[in-house]
């Protein structure tokens, strides 16, 4: 089942459509309601140019993965924030199954979990996380998520080069 984007950030989504203003497409991968809540606002704290699709397990995401690699008029991220501890399939198994794929092979990745353990942040990194942000425990440094999207959309950014 997809988490549904609260109205507020289905009209920030709107609202950056029609302005033109460029956005990129996130998959969340999280099965905690109120994290996703506080991705939404990190997001809207820091004016990320984002669209968010947000799925609560990993077999859920692989449909996704799976789906964008079929057929072009799937949703298609452009960059996923994924959390390691999920029903289904764990954010391991989702990453590595990632990298296996020619269309998702590179796509920029953000590892969003509670975990703090040295395996975890050596498993990702060797299956090619770009970033691995543990999940804080106030409300103002959960907001800091924001900011490191923003980072990563500016790497983007750079590799694609002047227009």
């Amino acid at each position: 089942m997809t988490i549904p984007m609260s109205v507020e950030s289905r009209v920030n989504a709107e609202m950056d459509h029609r302005s033109g203003s460029p956005r990129v497409r996130i998959l969340l991968v999280e099965d905690n309601r109120a994290d996703v809540f506080l991705v939404e606002e990190a997001i809207k704290a820091h004016a990320v140019p984002v669209e968010i699709h947000a799925v609560e397990d990993g077999a859920e995401a692989v449909a996704v993965i799976e789906r964008a690699e079929t057929d072009p008029e799937a949703f298609c991220p452009g960059m996923v924030v994924l959390d390691l501890n999920l029903p289904k399939k764990s954010g391991a198994e989702v990453l590595r199954l990632m990298r296996e794929s020619p269309r998702f092979k590179t796509l920029p990745v953000i590892v969003l979990t509670s975990s703090d353990s040295v395996r975890d942040r050596t498993e990702v990194a060797r299956l090619g996380a770009d970033r691995y942000f543990r999940k804080p425990a106030t409300y103002d440094e959960f907001l800091e998520v924001g900011a490191v999207l923003n980072e990563m959309l500016a790497e983007i950014e750079g590799k694609k080069g002047p227009n």
